[in-house]
């Protein structure tokens, strides 16, 4: 009974239990995703975007060189002064501003590259406060820590660092996360320049592209280039005309190359049938390499002399061994790229390198390749050789050794030597150097004159030959050009045959590329197909070919 009564006390409690389990159960623990997303764009509405303390106002970028207004809001000094130019509106107040309401702000970094305070040495963040102390167009920047303790409790009203007199109303905050008024003007949402884009935009279609002032000058660079070349062309009218390829076959070097249209037709079923191998046409390089063979078969020798701050050293060029070389140093020479070049390396008892300019390229504009050969080494004093970063990285800079040097045998193409002078290169030699073996009394090249010049003479033989043919009549330079390694082609145009069955046999057409005289008659392949069959092979036909159907 007293069990019973028990159970029947405790009824009252558990119903009270399972109904409030029953309630927290149907308060969710969670949000669902609708929501969320609901929340998320109440808050977003509301939410303000402040700027952050080390980012232009106007590219919301960090700055590099920063200048401020009257109100406090930073800017990068190359930016805003193009656009107070163009568009005379303070981008975030817009307001009427000008390039002179601007203050430049001397502001120093940590070894980390962090904005600092050079008092506290304290990087400045998002949640510090600082000001900026002004002096006339400049400003020091400070924390306001800096300025607290040292400025207003001391009565000190000298800047810390330069230490001239100031006011309190020479001070500029330029940020303080506890100022409301200054942070809704940090506000990008409030921003000028970002609530009327679309105008700004229309006036400057190339405003929402960030660019560099290296950037704007590389495109200053290239659309002044492109203008002069635009011009040139105009003013030239022989420019427009047509140019006529140079076929292979033509060349000098004896290396005839085809387009390939034949073995392509015969490897691919997308491309027409073709039985003739024409002669295609040659390349700048191909073209090169004629010149080159011309001056390897010439055998001259090139003379040119250097007129230096120290006396004139007149150099032979290899032009029959390494021509590409010596017509890359022939040709700055005649346009006057090594004039007022100095020798800007030596080292005692290896070498003097000179030659370099604006701008570090070769003849051509790219690096070209070495040129070795075994019978030009760094053996003797005065030879002249090319200096490189590598394997054919070669451009204009060049070297003379004071002594053999056989460590750099098939490393640097050597492609001169000294022949009148040798004693000016001892003088060079005895200048003492500085740092990164600079000599300290300069040594300049005032002139290159080039005496005798086989690249060019070997130019105008092969332009002249080459003229000579291009002025052939047409059908000579078709038949020339039907012609690939020494044999004419046969150039009969065939039918284009399907595989189709003949109406005689299902035996496939299989010759269809052979001409119709080297094929068999129809009836001779019905009399060769209908014989009787025997164990033994036919004999071997001697005379002619079939249409490869028999094998």
């Amino acid at each position: 009974s007293i069990n019973l009564a028990q159970h029947i006390t405790a009824l009252p409690c558990r119903a009270i239990k399972y109904r409030s389990m029953v309630k927290r159960q149907k308060e969710k623990q969670y949000q669902s995703t609708r929501e969320l997303r609901a929340s998320v764009r109440s808050d977003a509405r509301g939410r303000e975007r402040k700027l952050p303390f080390h980012c232009c106002a106007l590219t919301l970028t960090p700055f590099q060189h920063p200048v401020c207004n009257a109100s406090g809001i930073i800017f990068e000094n190359a930016v805003i002064v193009p656009f107070l130019l163009k568009h005379k509106v303070d981008p975030v107040a817009g307001q009427t501003m000008s390039s002179n309401d601007l203050i430049k702000l001397n502001m120093e970094k940590d070894e980390e590259g962090r904005w600092e305070c050079p008092v506290l040495n304290k990087p400045f963040s998002d949640h510090t406060k600082i000001v900026a102390i002004r002096n006339g167009s400049e400003a020091s920047v400070y924390s306001w820590q800096a300025y607290k303790e040292l400025n207003l409790k001391a009565k000190n009203m000298y800047d810390l660092i330069l230490g001239h007199k100031f006011t309190k109303k020479d001070v500029i905050v330029l940020n303080d996360p506890n100022d409301d008024e200054l942070n809704n003007k940090r506000d990008i949402n409030n921003f000028h320049h970002i609530r009327n884009s679309r105008l700004i935009e229309a006036s400057n279609p190339n405003a929402n592209i960030q660019k560099s002032v290296t950037a704007m000058r590389v495109m200053e660079k290239l659309s002044s280039k492109k203008r002069t070349t635009e011009t040139a062309s105009s003013a030239d009218p022989e420019k427009k005309k047509p140019k006529i390829g140079i076929i292979t076959s033509e060349m000098v070097t004896g290396i005839q190359l085809t387009s390939g249209k034949t073995s392509g037709s015969f490897t691919s079923s997308s491309m027409a049938v073709s039985n003739t191998n024409e002669s295609r046409e040659a390349t700048q390089e191909e073209i090169l390499q004629a010149q080159f063979a011309v001056m390897r078969y010439r055998k001259r020798k090139g003379y040119v002399t250097l007129h230096t701050n120290m006396g004139n050293i007149g150099l032979e060029l290899h032009c029959d061994i390494a021509p590409r070389t010596c017509t890359n140093f022939f040709g700055l020479a005649e346009a006057g790229r090594y004039d007022g070049s100095k020798f800007h390396r030596l080292i005692p008892s290896f070498m003097i390198q000179g030659g370099k300019g604006e701008p570090d390229r070769s003849f051509w504009g790219e690096p070209f390749v070495d040129e070795f050969d075994d019978r030009l080494k760094h053996d003797i004093e005065g030879t002249l050789s090319m200096a490189n970063a590598g394997p054919k990285t070669n451009k204009r800079q060049f070297f003379l050794t004071f002594g053999p040097a056989p460590h750099l045998d098939r490393k640097h193409s050597v492609f001169g030597k000294i022949v009148d002078g040798i004693e000016i290169l001892r003088e060079m030699k005895k200048v003492r150097t500085g740092k990164k073996d600079r000599p300290i009394h300069e040594i300049t090249i005032a002139k290159v004159s080039v005496l005798d010049n086989p690249v060019k003479e070997a130019e105008e033989l092969e332009k002249t030959r080459l003229e000579k043919l291009i002025l052939q009549d047409g059908e000579t330079r078709k038949k020339k050009s039907t012609v690939a390694l020494g044999r004419k082609q046969y150039v009969k145009e065939t039918k284009n045959i399907s595989l189709q069955t003949s109406k005689s046999s299902q035996i496939p057409v299989v010759g269809k590329y052979l001409p119709k005289s080297m094929q068999k008659s129809d009836k001779l392949e019905t009399e060769s197909r209908t014989s009787k069959s025997s164990r033994l092979p036919p004999p071997p036909k001697k005379t002619q070919f079939g249409d490869f159907s028999g094998w």
